[in-house]
C-alpha cells in the first residue's frame, strides 16, 4: 500500500494560516444544502470554462465550507468534509486551467486531508486523483502513477456487485493514470490503464438502471488522444480525435480539451493549418480556454512557424498569445 501522506509531503506547503484565517472570518457553520448548490453552481462554472466567475465565488465559498466543518460533528461533520474537499478540488483544478501549479497542488492536498475524514471512498478517490495534475507539473509523473493506481485498488472494484459510483471512479482514476503514465514514457503502463477504463465504461452500461456518471466511452477516446500524443504516437492520436464527435462531449470544458489535445497532436505533425483551426474550435467551444497559458503556448508555437495564416494576429491578440 502506498504512503498518501508521504508522497504528498513533498513539494508546496498546505497553506495553513490562509485556511485559518478563512475559518475565523465565519461566525456560524453555514447551511449544508445551500453549500451543496454553491459547489454545484462553482461545478458548472467549472465545467463551462467560466473560468473568472467561479474565481469570484471561491473565497467565500472555501471559507463557508470550512467553518462547517470545524463546527459541525458526527453525520454533519462528514457531510461538511465532503463539501470542503469538493471545493478544494475545485480550487485546484482552477489552478490547473490558470496555471498557478502552488494554489493547485495546495488546494488538492487540502482537498485529500478533508475527504479522509468525510468516510466516502469515492469522494477520497476524486480528491486523490485532482492531485495528478499538480503532481506531474513538480516532475513527479511517476509518483502520481504510483499514488493513483494504489487508490485504484482499494476502491475494490473487482467484484460483480461493486456499487456503479465506484466503478466509476475506477475508471476515471486509470484514465488520469494512464496519461501520468505516458507522460513518464511507460507506454504498456498507459495502455493497461486505459484498458480498465474502456472495461469500467462496458460495466456501467451494463447496469439495470443507467448511471449518470462522468464516466463514458467519448471520455475514454478523448484520453487517448492526450495518451497518445504524449506517447510520440501522433498519427494514432489524431485519428482517434477525428472520430469523436465534439457535441458528445458534455461540457465546453471537455470539447476544448479535445481541441486543445488534438492541436498539440497536429503541431508535432507539423500540420499547422489544421491546428489553428482547433485552437479557433477551442475558442468557440470555451473562450477562457483560448486564454489559458498553455493554449496561448501553441499559439505562440503557429506565430512562429506559420505568421501570415488568415485571422491568426488577430486570433492571438484577442487571447492574449501576443500584443493586440
Amino acid at each position: 500500500m502506498v504512503d498518501r501522506r508521504h508522497l504528498m509531503s513533498v513539494g508546496v506547503g498546505l497553506g495553513t494560516a490562509l485556511l485559518l484565517a478563512d475559518t475565523a472570518a465565519a461566525a456560524s457553520a453555514p447551511d449544508l444544502s445551500e453549500l451543496r448548490r454553491r459547489v454545484t453552481r462553482g461545478r458548472s462554472a467549472f465545467r463551462a470554462a467560466r473560468y473568472a466567475d467561479l474565481a469570484a465565488r471561491l473565497p467565500a465559498l472555501r471559507r463557508d465550507a470550512l467553518a462547517a466543518r470545524q463546527l459541525l460533528n458526527g453525520a454533519p461533520g462528514r457531510v461538511a468534509s465532503a463539501v470542503l474537499a469538493q471545493v478544494h478540488m475545485l480550487g485546484s483544478e482552477l489552478g490547473v486551467k490558470n496555471g498557478d501549479s502552488e494554489a493547485a497542488w495546495n488546494h488538492a492536498r487540502a482537498a485529500v486531508s478533508a475527504a479522509e475524514t468525510c468516510g466516502k471512498a469515492t469522494v477520497l478517490a476524486e480528491a486523490t486523483r485532482i492531485c495528478a495534475t499538480p503532481l506531474r507539473r513538480q516532475g513527479r509523473s511517476e509518483d502520481a502513477v504510483l499514488l493513483l493506481r494504489d487508490t485504484l485498488g482499494q476502491l475494490d472494484t473487482e467484484s460483480s456487485r461493486a456499487e456503479p459510483a465506484h466503478v466509476d471512479a475506477a475508471g476515471a482514476l486509470a484514465l488520469t493514470a494512464s496519461y501520468c503514465a505516458a507522460l513518464a514514457g511507460r507506454e504498456a503502463t498507459a495502455l493497461s490503464l486505459v484498458d480498465i477504463a474502456k472495461n469500467a465504461v462496458a460495466r456501467l452500461a451494463k447496469e439495470q438502471r443507467p448511471y449518470a456518471g462522468d464516466l463514458s466511452a467519448h471520455q475514454v477516446h478523448l484520453y487517448q488522444v492526450g495518451v497518445h500524443h504524449l506517447l510520440g504516437q501522433d498519427v494514432v492520436a489524431v485519428q482517434i480525435a477525428r472520430q469523436i464527435d465534439p457535441r458528445a462531449l458534455p461540457t465546453g470544458e471537455r470539447r476544448a480539451r479535445l481541441s486543445t489535445d488534438t492541436a498539440r497532436a497536429l503541431l508535432a505533425l507539423g500540420d499547422y493549418d489544421p491546428a489553428f483551426t482547433e485552437l479557433l474550435a477551442v475558442e468557440s467551444a470555451a473562450p477562457e480556454e483560448a486564454r489559458r497559458p498553455s493554449v496561448r503556448a501553441l499559439t505562440g508555437e503557429i506565430l512562429t512557424y506559420r505568421p501570415n495564416l488568415v485571422g491568426l494576429h488577430d486570433f492571438a491578440a484577442r487571447t492574449g498569445a501576443a500584443p493586440a
